[in-house]
């Protein structure tokens, strides 16, 4: 066998590696979730791999706070939660990245492809701060006044 059929070999075996390991890998992400909490705990929400809210808990005490002071608490709750998935994802994935590392150049095996691909687009990080709304904001009690307008919710489950 040749030294580039040796190294085709060889890569394909890594490749092999790398994609059931990427398998794993969503496996175990799909069960990942992160927790936060505000307030002294007042208010816990539960975000899933994904960073979607999926549970949100409010201790008996939560009415000591005023309505901002939990959309604060809620707010700073989730991104504490997105922060730890994010945290976990990471952790999950690393072993991968190392594995990347040892992995031949793209430029060993196709010359003139550069090796480092960075210079291509990356993600911006989107705001963790809400967009100026183009309306003014109601006071609650505008809203109260105005609730007659449409529908209501009357589930219990709200």
């Amino acid at each position: 066998m040749s030294a580039d059929e040796e190294l085709l070999a060889e890569m394909m075996a890594s490749v092999q590696a790398s994609m059931t390991s990427l398998r794993d890998a969503y496996q175990q992400r799909a069960q990942l979730t992160g927790t936060g909490t505000a307030a002294d705990k007042k208010v816990t929400v539960v975000v899933n791999a994904d960073g979607l809210l999926i549970e949100t808990r409010m201790d008996e005490d939560i009415t000591e706070l005023s309505p901002d002071e939990i959309a604060q608490a809620v707010t700073a709750a989730a991104q504490q939660a997105f922060t730890e998935i994010k945290r976990k994802t990471e952790e999950l994935v690393a072993p991968m990245r190392e594995r990347q590392g040892r992995m031949p150049k793209l430029s060993e095996l196709l010359p003139g492809i550069p090796d480092d691909l960075t210079s291509l687009p990356t993600a911006i990080a989107a705001s963790t701060t809400p967009q100026a709304s183009a309306e003014p904001q109601e006071s609650g009690a505008e809203r109260k006044e105005s609730r007659g307008a449409g529908p209501e919710v009357t589930e219990s489950s709200w």
